[in-house]
C-alpha cells in the first residue's frame, strides 16, 4: 500500500529518496523538524555521556560513572524508540508497537537512580542520613516504575496517546503525568541541594560549578514542565512549542550540565581570570 506524501521543502532531495528506495513518505515539515531535533538531542546527549564515562576512566571517580549512565540511559529512553518508529513509518507505513515504545520511555524514570547515587557521593551530610535518603529515593522511583509498567501492560492508552501516524507521543495521561512529576521533583530537589551546597562554598571554582549547574537545572526544569502544557496547543503551534520549550532547553541544559560538572579549563580561565 503506498502512502501519500506532503512534501515540505527540498523537493529534489525527497524525489531522489523516493526513487532510490521506491517509497512514499508521509510527513509534514514540522514532523520532520521534530525528528531532526530528536536526532540532534540524541547525538548531543550521547556525546556528553561518553565524555562523562571517559572522565571516569581518566580519574576513576565513581560519580562520573553514575552521571554518565544517567545521561546515557535518559537520552536513549527519550528518543531511540521515537526515532526508530519514524523510520518504520517512513519505510513500511507501520510504527513500532506502542507498548514497546512506552516501555522504553519508562527507563527515563529508572535512570534517575544513577542520579541519586551520584548525589549520594557528593552531598555533604552525614553518612547515615545519606544512606536513608538515597535508599528512600530509590525505593520511590522503583515504586513509580512498577505502577507505570503495570498500567502500561494493562493498556498502553493508560500512559499516553500517540500522534495520528503513531510514531511519537502526542499527549500523556494524568496518571503518567503524576508519576513523571513525582520522579522529576525528587530529582530536582536533590539536584538543587547539591547546587546550594556548591554556591555556599567560599571556593571560587566550586561556586562557578554551582552557577553553571543552576543554569542547567533551570533549562531542564523548563523542558520538563513545558511537557505538561502541550495539551493547550494544537497543530503546528503544538510542534513549535515542542521544539522551543522542550527539546531546545533540554539540549542546552545537558551541555551546561556537562560543563558544570567537569568545568573544562577553557571555561575556568574565562570566568575565573584574575583582574
Amino acid at each position: 500500500m503506498s502512502i501519500m506524501i506532503v512534501e515540505p521543502f527540498f523537493p529534489l532531495v525527497i524525489n531522489i529518496i523516493k526513487h532510490k528506495f521506491n517509497i512514499m513518505v508521509v510527513f509534514e515539515w514540522y514532523e520532520i523538524t521534530l525528528f531532526l531535533f530528536l536526532v540532534i538531542y540524541l547525538i548531543v546527549t550521547l556525546t556528553l555521556a561518553m565524555l562523562f564515562l571517559k572522565k571516569y576512566l581518566e580519574v576513576k571517580k565513581i560519580e562520573f560513572l553514575y552521571i554518565g549512565l544517567l545521561v546515557f540511559i535518559f537520552s536513549l529512553a527519550n528518543t531511540i524508540q521515537w526515532i526508530s518508529s519514524f523510520f518504520l513509518v517512513a519505510f513500511t507505513g507501520q510504527p513500532l508497537n506502542p507498548t514497546l515504545m512506552y516501555s522504553i520511555q519508562g527507563f527515563s524514570v529508572l535512570s534517575l537512580i544513577f542520579g541519586f547515587l551520584f548525589f549520594h557521593k557528593l552531598i555533604l551530610i552525614s553518612k547515615f542520613k545519606k544512606n536513608i535518603a538515597t535508599t528512600l529515593l530509590i525505593m520511590i522511583v522503583l515504586f513509580i516504575s512498577v505502577i507505570y509498567y503495570i498500567a502500561l501492560f494493562i493498556d498502553y492508552s493508560l500512559i499516553g496517546t500517540l500522534d495520528a501516524k503513531g510514531w511519537t507521543a502526542l499527549t500523556w495521561t494524568s496518571l503518567s503525568n503524576i508519576l513523571f512529576t513525582i520522579a522529576n521533583i525528587l530529582f530536582f530537589v536533590t539536584f538543587l541541594l547539591f547546587i546550594l551546597q556548591a554556591l555556599r562554598t567560599p571556593e571560587k571554582r566550586i561556586k562557578l560549578k554551582g552557577k553553571l549547574l543552576l543554569i542547567a537545572s533551570m533549562l531542564l526544569a523548563i523542558s520538563v514542565s513545558s511537557a505538561f502544557a502541550l495539551d493547550f496547543f494544537h497543530g503546528a503551534v503544538y510542534w513549535l512549542m515542542t521544539f522551543l520549550l522542550i527539546h531546545t532547553p533540554r539540549i542546552v541544559g545537558f551541555i551546561f550540565f556537562y560543563i558544570g560538572f567537569t568545568l573544562p579549563s577553557s571555561i575556568e580561565r574565562i570566568f575565573l581570570k584574575e583582574n
